[in-house]
């Protein structure tokens, strides 16, 4: 009888993160059942033939998040699908950079077939990509791309997605008063161009005016305090948009009160909630799921030399109180 086994790992991989979902607490039990596995596999008769599986390494920014996680689901349902092992590591939070580079330098060693990484500084060139191509492992990025454009991208087009929000916000508000921008990490390229598709199409406004931009809230909210100070200094204010959903969540919080309109990105169930109800004006329907599913389907083409070389850009649409019901049900079914 052949036995599937994952290649056998060159260098430990960090303590943080998880295999396959799995959560650091049971990385005993799973080495235990590796080494079962190894063994078992060298107890084959001799001739028998061993099937060596793909292993694609993932590097999130973060796990905390529901997009986050559900993007691992769209991920492992893919390898299910497509036979490939994954090995799937995260950051404590959006702020390590430092983290997140030794954790894919640590899946270079481990020597596995493929790395999907959403990079947490797009604009710093990391080590690994030369030891990556040392031993011809090739790198691809999700849901956030480097500033090299020579590494393949898988997600939306965030300035598309930006300028779409503006538009939005735009016709909301009678083409006319002051909005603001809350952006998470500039060092993050989708952040970047969400802000600088939103600024663009602000330009072509001319009774509207971006009066403040504050920048750092990656799939973080914002405080109540910071949020009270930015209304006082700006009491004419009357729309917002957030890059990220669980900052314009905490801003519809802070402005519960207030005729603010605030526009964001990224599907969650509590953001599309907030949509329903009128919290949150507007939605870019970023899908993570979608995401991590199309990510695992485009290495599945590299393996196969059928990939395009610059990646695939993913469709989004824009989410308001007339169409977040019907996309909630096909969504959500059961």
């Amino acid at each position: 009888m052949s036995l599937i086994v994952r290649r056998p790992s060159r260098t430990p991989l960090p303590s943080r993160g998880s295999i396959r979902g799995v959560r650091p607490t049971a990385l005993g039990r799973i080495g235990l059942l590796c080494a079962f596995l190894l063994l078992s596999a060298c107890g084959e008769p001799a001739g028998q033939p061993v099937e060596e599986r793909y292993v694609v390494g993932v590097v999130t920014k973060s796990g905390s998040s529901e997009y986050w996680m559900t993007l691992r689901r769209g991920m492992e349902t893919a390898a299910e699908e497509l036979g490939m092992d994954l090995i799937i590591l995260s950051p404590d939070s959006e702020a390590r950079e430092d983290v997140q580079s030794k954790m894919v330098e640590a899946l270079v060693k481990r020597d596995v077939d493929a790395i999907a990484v959403s990079p947490i500084d797009s604009y710093h060139r990391p080590e690994y990509f030369d030891m990556a191509e040392e031993r011809g492992i090739p790198i691809i990025s999700y849901d956030t791309g480097f500033a090299d454009p020579g590494v393949p991208y898988i997600g939306i087009d965030n300035r598309q997605a930006g300028g779409a929000l503006a538009e939005h916000l735009a016709e909301a508000l009678g083409h006319q008063g002051e909005v603001g921008i809350v952006t998470g990490g500039l060092e993050q390229l989708n952040h970047r161009q969400r802000m600088e598709g939103f600024a663009a199409r602000m330009k072509s406004e001319p009774e509207m005016k971006v009066v403040f931009v504050e920048s750092g809230y990656s799939n973080l909210q914002m405080s109540e305090v910071k949020i009270r100070r930015i209304r006082a200094a700006h009491p004419l204010m009357e729309g917002i948009v957030a890059t990220s959903a669980v900052t314009a969540l905490g801003i519809a919080e802070g402005l519960e009160d207030d005729a603010v309109k605030i526009v964001s990105i990224d599907i969650q169930k509590e953001a599309l909630e907030a949509v329903q109800d009128g919290r949150i004006s507007a939605l870019i329907a970023q899908s993570g799921y979608e995401i991590g599913y199309r990510t695992l389907l485009y290495i599945d083409k590299l393996r196969s030399g059928t990939a395009e070389a610059s990646g695939e850009i993913l469709d989004a649409g824009v989410l308001t109180a007339g169409n977040v019901e019907d996309y909630m049900e096909r969504e959500y079914q059961e």
